[in-house]
C-alpha cells in the first residue's frame, strides 16, 4: 500500500532512479521494427498469396486486433502472472469473415494471436531487465 500511495505521488522507486543512468531506448528503433516487419509481411501476402492464402486486409485487420488486445492483455499478465488466451478469438473471427481457408486461418492467427503474445513477452522481459539494471538499449538488441 505504501508503494501504490508513493508511485500515485511522482515518488520514484530504487529501480527506476538507478536505470535513468542508463540512456533510452529511442522510439524510432521500435516504428521501424514496426514498418519493417509490416512491409515484408504485406509483401509475403500480395506475392505469396497462392500459398498464404491470405489477403492483404487480413494482415492489416490481424495487426489492428494485436494492437488493440496487446495493452489489456499485458496487464491483466502483469498484475496476475495469467495470460489470457486470445488465439482462440482470432481463430474464429477469421474462420466467420474467410470461412474454408485453414492456411489463411493459420497466418491469421500467426499475424494477430502471435504476434500479441511476443509482444507481451518483450515487455515482460523489459520488466525483468529493469529489475535487474540491464541497459534499455541492450535488451531491444538481444530480443
Amino acid at each position: 500500500m505504501e508503494r501504490y500511495r508513493a508511485s500515485s505521488k511522482g515518488k520514484e522507486d530504487i529501480h527506476t532512479r538507478l536505470m535513468k543512468r542508463y540512456k533510452d531506448i529511442p522510439s524510432w528503433w521500435f516504428y521501424a521494427l514496426l514498418v519493417v516487419t509490416l512491409a515484408v509481411s504485406l509483401a509475403l501476402c500480395i506475392f505469396l498469396n497462392d500459398q498464404i492464402q491470405m489477403p492483404w486486409w487480413g494482415l492489416l485487420f490481424a495487426a489492428a486486433l494485436a494492437f488493440v488486445f496487446t495493452l489489456p492483455i499485458s496487464i491483466i499478465t502483469a498484475t496476475t502472472n495469467q495470460t489470457p488466451g486470445l488465439n482462440i478469438i482470432t481463430e474464429y473471427v477469421f474462420g466467420l469473415i474467410y470461412p474454408g481457408r485453414p492456411i489463411a486461418n493459420v497466418c491469421f492467427k500467426t499475424y494477430g494471436y502471435i504476434s500479441m503474445a511476443q509482444a507481451v513477452s518483450f515487455l515482460s522481459d523489459f520488466k525483468l531487465g529493469h529489475y535487474m539494471k540491464i541497459p534499455p538499449r541492450s535488451m531491444f538488441l538481444v530480443q
